[in-house]
């Protein structure tokens, strides 16, 4: 018996070299596939280098795609080339509200706001105050914006972001980040014309792509010999199937080599994969649900509930708790939809002189997906 109960695990311990590579909070120095996409972004910012007003920037495609490591890895990159820009990212899932997202931006430029007590017309005078005083262009990034326009709160918050310039002739930029390509045509009439975007559109890795990138993150994350390609092959091709899904790529690859470890394999093997497939898939597409539309989440929530359910049976469901009347046909499309996306599964039953139907089953687990849906 060791001495410690944490002797026999560091000893065990060959598979990572150094797993930070993998979390999904790390930024590469270089992003392969992306050169494009940060050559836009780039563009849009120049404009700082010469004393100037940046581009604003909206960055939207599907999850997974690159966008909020192209915005911080273009943004360090300017931090580090000039003074004359500072940058704050802000998540709009923890900061979902006018009064937080002022605190945050005004404690940035160096004006203390608490997140409480305080009104939250004050704390815009005091931003406004800040940036007469500041001597750098400062950049805001609102990520999962999705979560903060559509209300009156958020609308008001960019209304107040974008009059800046109007108001006190001082200059920033504003970079908005979606999964919704089309959310900046969906805002009001009055921002939609303050904001003049440059709009920088995404789309998934294919798998030879997530190929690539899955290799130059495992090279540093994991000791020599312990991964081999044909583990990499299988969750790039997985993690396309899900819409070239980066981060479920790599998320996958950290689970695997955390499940060789608890059996002190010494290599990172198939069936390790697998395992970790099992969890990551699962949390990716309760992460994908708040990207369905009413229907798609309306019928979802159907066959959640149900031990599998018939297709007739789903329509029947669907028309008793829908506002908006739909055709079998359209519904059916939808139905075909989430069966693209992995949410449900069907099989096809005889009915004998009645002909057939399909029964629909879903694909995760019941109380997750009910629980998800009844917070969206």
């Amino acid at each position: 018996m060791p001495k410690n109960v944490f002797e026999r695990a560091v000893k065990e311990r060959v598979i990572f070299k150094d797993e930070a590579f993998l979390y999904p909070e790390f930024v590469p120095e270089r992003l392969p596939h992306r050169e494009k996409e940060i050559d836009a972004l780039v563009f849009a910012f120049d404009p700082v280098l010469k004393g100037k007003r940046p581009q604003n920037v909206f960055l939207a495609g599907p999850t997974g795609c690159g966008k909020t490591a192209v915005a911080k890895f273009v943004l360090k990159e300017l931090e580090e080339f000039t003074d004359r820009a500072k940058s704050v990212y802000i998540n709009c899932f923890e900061y979902n509200s006018r009064h937080s997202v002022l605190s945050k931006i005004t404690n940035f430029i160096g004006a203390p706001a608490p997140r409480r007590g305080i009104a939250t017309d004050e704390i815009y005078s005091q931003f406004l105050d800040a940036m007469k005083r500041i001597d750098f262009t400062p950049i805001i990034v609102l990520d999962e914006v999705d979560q903060l326009v559509f209300s009156e709160d958020g609308s008001k918050l960019l209304y107040d972001i974008l009059r800046v310039h109007e108001q006190e002739k001082t200059v920033l930029g504003l970079g908005l980040i979606s999964n919704n390509s089309e959310l900046t045509l969906l805002l009001d009439s009055r921002i939609r014309s303050s904001l003049t975007e440059e709009r920088i559109l995404f789309e998934g890795y294919t798998p030879e792509q997530l190929k690539d990138i899955l290799f130059s993150r495992a090279q540093y994350a994991f000791a020599s010999g312990a991964l081999s390609e044909e583990v990499i092959g299988v969750a790039a091709a997985n993690a396309a199937r899900l819409g070239g899904d980066a981060r479920v790529a790599i998320e996958s690859l950290l689970k695997a080599g955390r499940e060789a470890e608890r059996e002190n394999s010494e290599k990172v093997l198939l069936k390790h994969l697998k395992k970790a497939f099992e969890s990551v898939d699962a949390v990716s597409l309760l992460k994908g649900l708040k990207h369905l539309n009413e229907n798609e989440k309306l019928l979802l929530g159907e066959i959640a509930q149900a031990d599998g359910i018939t297709s007739g049976q789903v329509f029947e469901a669907f028309k008793k708790k829908s506002k908006s009347p739909l055709t079998e046909r359209r519904l059916r499309d939808l139905l075909n939809g989430l069966e693209k996306r992995d949410f449900v599964s069907s099989e096809q039953l005889s009915l004998g002189n009645k002909g057939k139907t399909r029964k629909y089953h879903c694909r995760l687990p019941q109380k997750m997906v009910l629980k998800e849906l009844s917070s969206n």
